[in-house]
């Protein structure tokens, strides 16, 4: 398990590289603040999200590098979006900080973080998802 962490906080870490800094240092130069400073970069993450896990096979950039991936069993872009909205709660003011409280806490104790359980999606190791998954030859999914 605190290995699986490790490579979430470093694909978490990457990702957030390729995304929110950025985007943070592009809205500093252009001397935009107040709410579009605040609620910009975290609606491009999740924008950013959910087009490269729906586009590259539950990847992205971050956990392309930590050999992860995001996995639902229904494969809907309902279950994404509601995964990626969740992440917004991070970033309430105020609040933010509880719910990655909780989502930390909830990690530790079954190893699904808070916007995991509101997108009833898991993140694997790339060999764990191969181990669940197949396809058969018709391309549809089939979990064992």
């Amino acid at each position: 398990m605190k290995g699986k962490l490790f490579l979430r906080s470093l694909a978490g870490l990457i990702d957030g590289m390729v995304v929110l800094l950025p985007a943070y240092m592009l809205l500093s130069v252009m001397e935009i603040g107040n709410i579009l400073y605040q609620l910009l970069p975290q609606l491009l993450f999740v924008v950013y999200n959910a087009v490269s896990i729906t586009s590259f096979g539950g990847k992205t950039i971050g956990k392309y590098f930590a050999g992860l991936s995001v996995y639902t069993e229904e494969n809907g872009l309902l279950n994404l979006g509601a995964r990626e909205m969740g992440k917004m709660l991070y970033f309430l003011p105020n609040v933010g900080v509880v719910f990655v409280c909780i989502s930390l806490l909830m990690l530790g104790s079954t190893k699904q973080s808070l916007h995991d359980r509101i997108g009833r999606s898991k993140v694997l190791l790339d060999r764990e998802r191969k181990e669940i998954e197949r396809v058969d030859e018709y391309g549809h999914r089939v979990s064992r």
